[in-house]
């Protein structure tokens, strides 16, 4: 998942770009699985995936 975060903010915290900043989302437990489906774009319903070359990661 990617965030964009002001440059302001990275500054602040003494981080430079490329940093890895752990993020965390306040969602309630009942709802959580169904949000983070829709924040990553998982979709349940969806076939597996095949590789087209077998020989390629």
């Amino acid at each position: 998942m990617a965030v964009i975060i002001p440059k302001e903010l990275l500054e602040e915290s003494g981080a430079s770009e490329g940093d890895m900043i752990k993020l965390s989302l306040a969602i309630p437990k009942a709802a959580r699985e169904t949000r983070l489906e829709s924040i990553a774009g998982i979709d349940r319903k969806a076939r597996p995936f095949v590789r087209e070359k077998q020989d390629r990661f």
